[in-house]
């Protein structure tokens, strides 16, 4: 029985750990105009995830102040759906800028 237990709980703290660091910066539904995000943080890694119908990301631009670089993705995401952005190292990141289409929504994390 402690040993079912013990699984239970390495389970547990594995899952949560997985999922630690991860911030929601925006819950985006695709279309229009590009959307502007703010994040305001030091962050290494962006990631896309389809909570809804069709997404397609055609370009992720990070904004460091001032400078910009854009992240050429160009990927259809299906609902559950996901893709990580390693931005290379850690970046304090102002904000990001999202180009796409379709008809679903998407969540953005940043850790």
């Amino acid at each position: 029985m402690k040993k079912w237990i013990l699984i239970a709980a390495l389970v547990t703290l594995g899952a949560l750990s997985a999922s630690a660091g991860w911030k929601v910066v925006a819950e985006v539904t695709a279309g229009g105009d590009a959307k502007e995000l703010a994040v305001n943080r030091t962050i290494r890694t962006v990631q896309i995830e389809c909570t809804d119908g069709t997404v397609v990301v055609n370009t992720v631009v990070i904004r460091e102040g001032g400078a910009k670089e854009p992240i050429t993705v160009a990927r259809r995401f299906n609902k559950g759906d996901k893709q990580d952005l390693d931005l290379g190292r850690s970046r304090n990141v102002t904000g990001l800028r999202i180009s796409d289409s379709g008809k679903g929504r998407y969540k953005v994390h940043a850790k």
